[in-house]
Formats: C-alpha cells, structure tokens, sequence
C-alpha cells in the first residue's frame, strides 16, 4: 500500500475530527498537514522580504522586524487554523510592507516609523470591531468594487515599481526623471533572469511563481558571488540562533512622546488606507480559498466569516506591537487548497513552521532588498490582474480607476492615488446626476481626503 493511500485511509483522531471537521470535509491529517508544508514554502520568502524591506527605514532594526514577523504571523496564522477552521495563512502584506516603505522614506508622510505603525494598530483595533459586528455589511457595501479593485491594482503597481528599482533595473535620471539601468550590472542581470523565470511559472500556470523567483534570485546571486567575486550574499557561520530580541521595537506604537497634532492627518490617513486595505483583501482571499476548498457552498455564504476575520485582524494588532506591518491573509493560500487543504489544520501546520523558522535567522539574514525585488515585481503583476474585472465602459468607474492607479504611481503615493480615486468617483457620480448612489460613508471619506489634499 502507498503512502498516500495510506494517509487516506487513516481514521482522524477523534480531537483533531472534533476541532477541524477533517471528516465532515472529506480531508485527511496527511493531506492537511502536506499542504501546509508546501504552503509555507511558498511564502516563506516574507521572512527575507519583510525584515529586508523594513529593516531599510530608519530605525527598524532587521532583527528585530524578522522576530516579530515570524511571531505575528505564528500567532495569527494558528488562531485562522484553530477558530476560523480554513486553510488561510497569514503574514506581513507585500504590498503594504512596500507602501509603508515607501512612504516613510519619499516624506510624504511627517509620521516616523513608530507612529506610522500606531496608525496600523489603530485601523487593525477597527477592523477588528468592524469583523465582530454587522457593521462590517455596511462598510463592504458602501465601497464600490470598481474602486476596490483599482486600490489593489494601483498597490500592485506601487509595489513592482519599488520592486524594479531595488533591482537598479528602473534608476533615478535627472532630466527625465527615471531611466532603464546598467544591464551589465550582475545585479540587474539576475533580478531580470528571476523575473522571467516567474513568468515562465506563471505562464505554465505552476502556483511557486513568488517563491521560485526568490529561490533563483538567491541562487544566482550566490553563484556571482562565486564566478564573479562579488559579495551580494555573503555565507553566514551558522544557520540556527536564538530569535534576535524585539525590545527595541516591542510596544514602540504607544511612544507618543513626539506625535504632534500637525501629525494627525498623515495618521488618520494611514488607518483609512490601511484598513480598506487589509479588510478587503483579507476578505477576498477567505471567500477565494473557501470556495476553492468547497467550505463556502453555491449559495455564497460564508462560515465562521466572524471568525476568520477576527483572525485577521487580529494579527494586524498583534504585528503592531511587535514592530511590524499589517497582518493580512496570504493569496498564497490557495496553494493549500490547490493541494487539498479543506480545514484549518493546514494552518496550524503552517504557524508550527513559522514559529520553527524564529531560529533560523542568520539564514534569512543575508538576503538584501535587491535579492527579493524580483518577488516584489511577480506580486504586482498577479495584483494587477484585478485591472480587467474594472467596468472600463462605465464612465464613473473609469475615471475613478484612472485616477487612482495614475496617482499612485506618478506621485510614488498609494494614499495620493485612493484619494483621488475616492474624490473622482463622488464627483463624477453627482455630476452624471448619480448621487443618491453613491453611499454616504465615501461622502465622509472624500471630506477627509480633501482636507489631507489641502494639507499636503
């Protein structure tokens, strides 16, 4: 008998039956449980990636980002597993990692790292009362999806663009204003080849296409470091260590020592991006990775959709306080569910890993912002596959994605893009003589993002 037919054949243990209805989903342990390893293979680049993004901003210690990266995603990733019961992991967002890179070092927000974080505590504290209460209908109604989907395809753009230019594929040029980079650079050339390599997996339709663009990136860069003598990743002496301490960022987004009121639009501004962000992406990826491992029948609803969301936004509090950026569920997820994945014990296998990889810093260690950069830009493109779901023959909707992808990029600012998009789209809508359609939560936001506008 195989191994697999084996797996299959096993009787659940009545404590993980009760608690995962592994049974009643018509899963196995073994196949929960390789699902979840693949899985985490998949997106354990965010444990490079993330401190390697956010370990650049002044003041963020690499270490420290790593730790609280791995506890956060730990943490939140097994109470997804264990009370929301679906095969949904969670980590740092790769495109909010980036934009909140972005815009600290582009000042175009006056709100240092710290305090750019209590703004993703605080929309993570109302995300979290938003998923406990029937409010949550009301706010995912009152958004347009047309808008919904331009935000996210204008952050996958945000992120390539920074992606491409950690690379030093896309440089800085003076007279017109960016430029293509030194293609002889060894650096350029690897970050090229590891995009085209995912675009090859893409095209091949094989589900790795992030991890495998990190792994080449990795590999190649080492192999240079070999042939070519250069030192882009040096060899570490050891591979395990105690987790780096997080003291020096554990519970920074309560020092509000130098948080002045001419700060607090920069911050209000941070909540209402970061919370439209994060709910409606942690929402579509539940509802994407429930339908395709059959929890969520025809009907469209949602079980333990309270509970799920929870979990999400509960680690966006937890990741605050740790030291890093929001917590939201990983698209990557739906490799586990590709690989039979139908409970939340693929999560919890998940979250076990996770916290394994704490020691196992000086390993991720060595990986730069350029070696990753090639993950960044296969990110953006699967985000900006959203751009076709957009309603381009209606004309609101037009000039509101319009407005808000153009903004995003020309002005490196994904909060300048949503609040040209928000504004756009209220205008447009009244003048079309629309404007008892548009709901009176975008009213509210467009008010808010004017007087950021004036501000800024």
């Amino acid at each position: 008998m195989s191994l697999d037919s084996t797996l299959k054949s096993q009787t659940p243990p009545r404590v993980l039956d009760s608690v995962f209805k592994i049974t009643q989903r018509n899963t196995t342990v073994g196949t929960e449980l390789y699902a979840g390893f693949i899985t985490f293979l998949a997106m354990s680049y965010i444990l490079a990636v993330n401190p390697a993004i956010l370990g650049s901003i002044p003041g963020m210690d690499k270490g420290a980002v790593f730790t609280a990266t791995a506890i956060a995603s730990a943490i939140a990733t097994l109470i997804m597993g264990i009370w929301g019961n679906y095969p949904v992991m969670l980590a740092p967002g790769m495109s909010m990692n980036g934009f909140f890179k972005g815009m600290l070092l582009s000042s175009s927000v006056a709100l240092v790292w710290h305090e750019a974080l209590f703004g993703i505590f605080l929309s993570g504290v109302l995300y979290l009362i938003l998923s406990m209460t029937n409010i949550r209908k009301a706010l995912i109604e009152s958004i347009p999806e047309d808008l919904k989907l331009a935000i996210t395809v204008s952050l996958g753009l945000f992120i390539a663009f920074l992606g491409l230019k950690n690379a030093g594929i896309i440089v800085a040029n003076p007279i017109i204003l960016v430029s293509m980079g030194d293609i002889s650079n060894p650096q350029v050339i690897i970050a090229y080849i590891s995009i085209f390599i995912a675009l090859g997996c893409m095209v091949r339709d094989i589900k790795l296409a992030t991890f495998i663009s990190f792994i080449s990136a990795i590999i190649l860069t080492v192999l240079a470091d070999v042939i070519m003598g250069t030192n882009n990743a040096p060899i570490p002496d050891q591979f395990f260590s105690m987790p780096p301490s997080i003291e020096g960022s554990f519970g920074k987004v309560f020092d509000f020592s130098n948080l002045t009121t001419d700060k607090m639009f920069d911050l209000l501004f941070i909540v209402i991006i970061f919370l439209i962000v994060d709910f409606f992406d942690g929402l579509s990826t539940i509802i994407g990775v429930g339908r395709d491992a059959g929890i969520i029948d025809k009907d469209g609803k949602v079980p333990n959709a309270r509970s799920a969301l929870v979990a999400d936004a509960g680690g966006t509090v937890i990741g605050s306080i740790l030291g890093t950026t929001s917590i939201t569920a990983f698209s990557e997820s739906g490799i586990a569910s590709s690989q039979g994945a139908k409970t939340g014990l693929a999560a919890v296998m998940v979250a076990g890993l996770f916290a394994l990889s704490l020691f196992m810093f000086p390993l991720f260690s060595v990986f730069s912002a350029a070696m990753v950069a090639p993950a960044m830009v296969v990110v953006g493109i699967y985000m900006i596959g959203r751009l076709g779901q957009i309603q381009w023959e209606q004309k609101e909707s037009r000039i509101a994605a319009f407005f808000t992808i153009m903004f995003t990029v020309v002005s490196f600012s994904p909060a300048n893009g949503m609040a040209m998009g928000f504004i756009s789209y209220a205008f447009t809508m009244v003048v079309a003589g629309k404007g008892k359609q548009v709901h009176p939560v975008i009213y509210g936001l467009c008010v808010l993002f004017l007087a950021y506008l004036v501000m800024l």
